[in-house]
């Protein structure tokens, strides 16, 4: 427990500072500022996200503003550059309340959808005043970036008020910005406080238009005489190459008033994400949010809270309860409960950690994080996120069936060249006991309908024995498989297979023909990469891929590899590259059409059946026989032609072969027959 006054998965700062963690091997971004486009992908809510609306069902309103009179004479702006300044968009101004931002790259995301958008809301237009809506006139404009934009209000009597929320509606699209609200009980001589917002918005992305955030401030100006609230779009984030600030924030409707008495919230700490889970007690496990059903583990969940109301809570915890597809309860896990919780005081994961939960097989989950306490029910608390869960007989994937932004060629210094995705697959296929085998039959990517259509993608299988960031692969590491494949118009804007196959012939003891086959590609149990080499082919041609941000993945269960050969786990300050949408697609064992013959065995004898690899063939009558031995999925593993007497046995060795079940074909003398053979 830790008395700290975090508000919303946000760290404080003294304002406008910043102090981020971030994830090791992560690269500055080389990201362009983008014209504004709705892309093909979910407009979700992150689990991580930084607010959520608290309800206030008896909260008085002490103070608010929806701008229908413009911004008030007493508001003050302090911008840097002078010129970068906020503007009222109004019923009767020019441009009026129903046009957002004016600039070159974010033209089309129209005005913020607040209760009170009809009599006027705020913007500061970064975009349009760095390039007064020309991309050809990037940096000319009134304002050019990189730039600040203060709002200040007056100051505000909150005397006698101790227990204080902020509550405002936002819209928001940022590219290399910075949000703060920040905060003055002195009459703006000192501003000590500040939130920052948006930290989860990927670059080139935006909030909903309606967003509805609220906060506790009681400790930053409750009772406060001469309170002040600044607003700030900072522009000036440091840490890309190809500029700063663009596009916009709007406000609308803020308003001071009392706060919920019971509330509880879930909160970033120290980095740690809101709401959290963990894969088989490992912390490099990736965070599959499809997993395929031979690849089951257990899970654990986690979460960080803080007590957003007025009252003190007692026996706070966690409770994550599984639903299955239909809607039914199959458990509820509980964490350990925290003894009380004063306003404004948070736990974190290390007390907020649930008893592990094993999936039963193929379904689609829902996983609901809850936050109770001794006066909020599982069923009347405030606290609760919904994540999807899915167990596949086939797909296997990172992402959570959730995309939030696309990532590609042109999204890291030097440009990404190629891009993978870690895999599990530690437990042999299913339907081939013994075999210490998974089958493949391909990959998902959920393209961009930006992508080059005339692009080539190239898939490679790595093992992922002796991988570095710093390194790469080995030199000595050649991929298990490669496979390329060239893009058309119709595989943009969607999920596309490209499937993996490998030549083989099976044996038709009917037709005594071998017949050609595609068979998916095997490998031995282990943990491989999945990794897709970018092509452009058209002048400028990009190649984008969706991301997942649902949850923060370690740092190899995804990679990106730059153009002078360097690999990265992701961005600076930014989960644009969290979770990539390329899913492997795992394979049921192929079944072959193979006459086995066993009710004729009598013809030959082999013996001992099962065996440790050592036996004997005992022929019926001599000649020139062949002897094959194949495994189940029509793999040859011996060869040899000879010839015996009637009656004559031959001994043979196997003892090399891995245990299981194999296909042993003898062919000679108007004999063809098959046997099946355990190996021990």
């Amino acid at each position: 427990m830790r008395k700290t006054a975090i508000l919303i998965a946000t760290v404080l700062f003294t304002c406008p500072g910043l102090n981020a963690q971030v994830k090791s091997n992560r690269i500055p971004s080389n990201l362009k500022p983008e014209p504004f486009q709705a892309d093909v992908h979910s407009q979700k809510t992150r689990n991580h996200n930084q607010v959520q609306k608290g309800e206030s069902s008896s909260s008085t309103s002490f103070w608010s503003e929806d701008f229908a009179n413009g911004i008030p004479s007493g508001w003050t702006q302090n911008g840097s550059t002078p010129t970068a300044v906020w503007e009222y968009r109004g019923p009767s101004t020019t441009p009026s309340n129903s046009t957002g931002s004016r600039g070159a790259f974010a033209q089309g995301t129209g005005p913020i959808l607040s209760n009170s958008a009809s009599n006027g809301f705020v913007i500061f237009d970064s975009d349009y005043l760095d390039n007064g809506g020309s991309a050809t006139n990037m940096g000319n404009g009134n304002a050019p970036t990189p730039h600040v934009g203060r709002l200040m209000t007056d100051t505000i009597d909150l005397s006698g008020q101790t227990a204080v929320e902020l509550a405002f509606t936002s819209y928001a699209r940022q590219f290399f910005t910075n949000y703060f609200v920040c905060f003055s009980s002195d009459g703006g001589a000192s501003w000590p406080d500040t939130i920052e917002l948006f930290t989860e918005v990927a670059v080139n992305d935006g909030t909903p238009e309606n967003l509805e955030l609220s906060f506790n401030v009681s400790n930053y100006i409750g009772g406060s005489a001469n309170a002040m609230i600044q607003f700030i779009f900072a522009g000036n984030k440091p840490g890309n190459t190809n500029g700063t600030g663009y596009y916009f924030w709007q406000l609308d409707d803020i308003e001071l008033r009392s706060l919920p008495v019971n509330e509880l919230r879930f909160t970033a700490i120290d980095g740690a994400p809101a709401q959290d889970v963990s894969f088989n007690s490992d912390p490099a496990y990736g965070k599959y949010g499809i997993l395929n059903d031979d690849q089951i583990v257990p899970m654990v969940f986690d979460a960080n809270i803080y007590n957003y109301g007025s009252a003190t809570q007692t026996n706070v915890r966690l409770e994550v309860e599984v639903l299955d597809g239909n809607g039914t309860l199959l458990t509820t896990l509980v964490s350990p409960a925290a003894a009380s919780l004063l306003m404004l005081d948070s736990l974190d994961f290390n007390t907020l950690t649930t008893n592990a939960w094993t999936p039963a097989g193929p379904d689609d989950y829902t996983l609901v994080y809850k936050i109770t306490s001794d006066s909020l029910s599982a069923s009347t608390t405030q606290v609760t996120d919904s994540v999807p869960f899915f167990v596949n007989e086939n797909v296997y994937g990172l992402d959570w069936n959730q995309s939030d932004n696309f990532f590609g060629t042109t999204s890291a210094v030097g440009e990404m060249v190629a891009a993978g995705v870690r895999y599990s697959l530690e437990n042999e296929d299913s339907d081939s006991s013994n075999s210490g085998l998974v089958f493949l039959d391909g990959v998902d990517v959920f393209l961009s309908l930006r992508c080059d259509s005339t692009a080539d993608l190239e898939f490679q299988l790595f093992d992922t024995a002796g991988f570095q960031f710093n390194a790469g692969f080995p030199a000595s590491a050649n991929p298990i498989y490669t496979t390329t494949y060239s893009l058309s118009g119709v595989n943009l804007g969607q999920i596309v297979r490209f499937p993996f196959t490998t030549p083989d012939s099976i044996y038709d003891n009917g037709s005594q023909t071998w017949t050609p086959v595609e068979r998916p590609v095997a490998v031995p149990t282990g943990t491989y990469f999945i990794v897709i080499n970018f092509f452009p082919n058209a002048t400028d041609g990009v190649i984008r891929i969706a991301n997942s941000a649902r949850f923060f993945q370690p740092g190899e269960a995804s990679i990106f590899q730059t153009g002078d050969g360097d690999w990265f786990g992701g961005f600076l300050d930014s989960e644009t590259f969290e979770a990539p949408f390329i899913r492997l697609v795992v394979a049921d064992a192929p079944a072959y059409n193979i006459s086995l013959g066993e009710a004729d065995d009598k013809q030959f004898a082999l013996y001992p059946n099962p065996t440790n690899g050592l036996g004997n063939i005992e022929f019926p009558a001599g000649g020139e026989y062949t002897i094959r031995v194949l495994d189940m999925v029509g793999l040859s593993h011996y060869k040899k032609t000879l010839r015996v007497n009637q009656k004559e046995k031959h001994s043979f060795d196997f003892s090399s072969f891995k245990p299981g079940i194999y296909l042993v074909q003898i062919e000679g003398e108007g004999l063809s027959k098959t046997v099946k053979l355990r190996i021990q």
